[in-house]
């Protein structure tokens, strides 16, 4: 045997017990090296212990906290609350960021993924920071763009930078922040459902007032009028009770605020169940702006309204909200529509 076969020999099986080596536990030690690390140890350990958040982007910088009632309020806002499941859901999705592979360090590249100074003019990344009650930071950075990508992490990433640090990581998963702070509050007003109202009462200033009324919900409505009285409309019966379901706020200040103002509109709105709400609607400085109040009738009152009518003036009490133009001019048009 030579000895040119015997070191090809020699070699083959070097080969192949390498190659034994790296099938049986290569996938183990590649594990190993690429694990993810956690992006944010603190706030993994526990994001419920989360009590303030600052929020900056292009528009400015804003604070959310969690006031001695523990709820969430924004201070930039008059401390008026935040929509309830919002932070918990930011929360939450940071905690469970992972870095995912290391990225540029050149400022210049920062516009290419989104990490520009959140402040600068146009900037499409946000900071966020998160801090206990204490006023520990559980975690803080900046975020990007995101981008779509395959692991057995997540489908989605976002790139990521520590605040004053020149490293950027791609991360797994994607927070979702509201632009602009106005979508961070809780900006329902009301939401009674069509087949809930049994009368509803109109007035305006300027062209007096009618009612239409039913005596249970699978009537029509009837409408008194100055004419007497009459069946309402399909179409007309739809624009009027639609206007107060699912109706929301474009921004909201403190009661009186806007200064003095006439009434252009009210309406008293009574449901089955004893519930009754009255909305006062006007404009002032070319911004429509409504009040409400609740109470409930007792003499067809349940507990559950009871109930939902002091929840409904906790949210009303102390508060002008602005709404749409085109909501606005829809409570109008039910008015000027009216037979």
């Amino acid at each position: 045997m030579s000895r040119s076969f015997i070191c090809l020999l020699s070699v083959t099986i070097i080969l192949m017990v390498a190659a034994s080596h790296s099938i049986l536990f290569g996938n183990h030690f590649h594990q190993q090296i690429i694990q993810p690390k956690v992006a944010f140890p603190l706030l993994n350990s526990d994001p419920e212990t989360v009590s303030k958040v600052i929020y900056t982007n292009s528009l400015g910088e804003f604070t959310f906290y969690r006031n001695s009632e523990l709820q969430w309020v924004a201070e930039s806002k008059y401390d008026y609350p935040v929509s309830p499941k919002l932070i918990g859901r930011i929360a939450t999705q940071l905690a469970d960021m992972k870095l995912i592979e290391k990225k540029t360090r050149l400022p210049e590249r920062y516009p290419q993924i989104g990490l520009e100074e959140p402040k600068s003019k146009n900037a499409n990344s946000a900071a966020i920071r998160l801090e206990n009650h204490i006023g520990e930071v559980l975690a803080e950075t900046i975020l990007g763009a995101q981008t779509q990508y395959k692991t057995a992490l997540s489908n989605k990433g976002t790139f990521i930078r520590t605040v004053n640090q020149a490293q950027t990581w791609l991360a797994s998963g994607t927070v979702d922040l509201p632009y602009n702070p106005i979508n961070w509050l809780d900006r329902r007003i009301i939401n009674i459902e069509p087949e809930a109202i049994k009368k509803m009462v109109l007035l305006h200033l300027d062209s007096g007032s009618f009612m239409i009324a039913r005596d249970n919900p699978n009537e029509k409505f009837s409408a008194l009028t100055s004419r007497g009285l009459t069946e309402l409309q399909e179409e007309l019966e739809k624009t009027f009770t639609s206007s107060v379901s699912k109706l929301t706020f474009d921004d909201v200040f403190p009661r009186n605020e806007r200064g003095a103002s006439s009434i252009g509109f009210e309406i008293v709105i009574s449901t089955f169940s004893g519930l009754e709400i009255k909305l006062k609607l006007w404009k002032s400085d070319q911004i429509w702006l409504v009040t409400l109040t609740s109470k409930v009738d007792q003499v067809v009152v349940d507990g559950n309204s009871k109930l939902r009518s002091d929840k409904l003036n906790e949210r009303f009490h102390g508060w002008d909200f602005q709404i749409a133009k085109w909501k606005a001019e829809k409570f109008l048009t039910m008015l000027h529509a009216a037979p």
